[in-house]
């Protein structure tokens, strides 16, 4: 084979696979697709994400609560994140962040006391995380600057 993709963000958990989500996710190895990190955005995206990690070699997962998913997730869903985390192919806590663009997600503070708490969580994991911010960047780097995630790597997604 030529090349081999690493894809550092998929959500193959989402509904829209639905259908055809064995066959894709066997067949995308023959395809040059080598690893993949299946990112967690809500309590039963994390549970999924980890379940494809156990069942598919070259799947890995991240877990955490994407900003679009607070108002829809109670703080105690956090424990259970926590617990995901200790499955043996969770790599990063994610998709965390802020997302301060639809005037329907959660309050800006409330948004940042989640990422605060995931950030922390991640600094006590020792695992790097992957970030959504979208119209947040400076709220999303002082949080970032004060906790600075102990793993090896952050993954910045700025939509």
């Amino acid at each position: 084979m030529d090349r081999l993709i690493f894809d550092s963000h998929a959500h193959y958990d989402d509904e829209a696979f639905d259908p055809d989500r064995g066959e894709i996710l066997r067949n995308l190895p023959a395809q040059g697709i080598c690893r993949i990190v299946n990112v967690g955005a809500d309590l039963q995206g994390c549970r999924d994400a980890v379940a494809l990690a156990a069942q598919y070699p070259h799947i890995y997962a991240a877990a955490g609560i994407h900003p679009e998913c607070i108002n829809d997730t109670s703080p105690e869903a956090l424990n259970e994140v926590e617990a995901l985390l200790d499955a043996p192919k969770v790599v990063a806590v994610g998709e965390i962040g802020l997302d301060y663009h639809f005037a329907d997600n959660a309050p800006r503070e409330i948004q940042r006391e989640w990422f605060a708490r995931q950030l922390d969580l991640a600094n006590r994991r020792g695992l790097p995380v992957i970030v959504h911010d979208r119209d947040a960047h400076g709220d999303t780097m002082e949080l970032l600057q004060k906790y600075r995630p102990k793993g090896s790597c952050t993954a910045f997604l700025a939509v």
